[in-house]
């Protein structure tokens, strides 16, 4: 009894140093990715209102300006890594060439992809080369990766990395494979998966229909994660959509904040367990001999 007692009132501590917040029912984690080759539409992207996440990629021409851009756009905008990451439709060699034989690999110029065949030295040289280049990063996510994310070694390398900053980690989800999941729970790395890709197709037509599944995995488990592209027809159509959300009841929150909520969410469910399992216990049921 007494146990449960103290670890009741430790929940209860660290809940109220939690900052206070207003749900609605529903939240929305909309990242634009590919963000760092066009200025104008990344530009436009960080317009769009509402705390967005923004996913840049290392070593593109824009990427400075958009990553200070998001910053002094407030709003609880954020920034995150939008790693490149080796994908099942690439060879990647020893020297970081591409085999003609495969698709090509759109890893942007003068990054270095995390790639399967690099030992942990250089692969998480490559990383810390595009850490240093986003200062105010909160988070990083997969540009493709089909392949190295199903890895399990590289995956832990990433998320020890990570575990010695403050970043969280999401899951782009390229691959139904993924391992990233498992080796953020080994290593305590924040995480979160895509739910939808909202412009695979980039028609309106195609983008509503997502955007509309999204919504319904909004409202059914709390919140969704959307990934979408700085593409005109993207761009159209979330200028149009969000400023509707508040009538739907959902609100866009940051891969922070989400990451927040549901922290809270943790610790209140294991309140309620705890004292559920202190009633039980404090009670000592009808009398008589058993």
């Amino acid at each position: 009894m007494c146990h449960y007692l103290k670890r009741i009132a430790c929940l209860c501590i660290v809940t109220s140093c939690l900052p206070a917040f207003s749900q609605p029912s529903s939240s929305l984690v909309i990242i634009i990715d590919d963000l760092g080759n066009n200025l104008s539409l990344g530009q436009r992207a960080i317009n769009l209102p509402g705390a967005l996440t923004y996913g840049i990629l290392p070593s593109t021409p824009q990427a400075e300006n958009l990553a200070a851009a998001v910053l002094k756009s407030g709003n609880d905008k954020e920034v995150i890594i939008h790693m490149p990451m080796e994908s099942v439709y690439s060879q990647v060699d020893k020297t970081n060439a591409i085999s003609a034989n495969k698709k090509k690999f759109s890893a942007p110029n003068k990054t270095q992809t995390l790639a399967s065949h690099q030992k942990q030295k250089i692969f998480v040289k490559n990383l810390h080369t595009a850490l240093q280049q986003f200062p105010s990063a909160r988070g990083l996510n997969n540009h493709q990766g089909s392949h190295l994310t199903a890895l399990i070694d590289q995956m832990n390398w990433l998320m020890g990395e990570l575990k010695e900053t403050d970043l969280y980690f999401i899951d782009s989800k390229t691959t139904g494979n993924s391992v990233a999941r498992k080796a953020a729970a080994t290593h305590g790395i924040p995480y979160l998966v895509r739910d939808v890709f909202l412009d695979h197709d980039p028609s309106p037509e195609a983008i509503d229909r997502q955007y509309r599944r999204a919504l319904k995995i909004a409202y059914k488990k709390g919140y969704a994660v959307i990934i979408a592209h700085p593409n005109r027809s993207t761009l159209d159509y979330l200028e149009q959509q969000i400023p509707l959300l508040a009538e739907k009841n959902v609100v866009i929150v940051s891969g922070s904040e989400a990451i927040r909520q549901q922290r809270q969410e943790i610790i209140e469910r294991t309140k309620e367990t705890l004292l559920s399992n202190a009633e039980r216990q404090a009670d000592p049921g009808p009398l008589g001999i058993h």
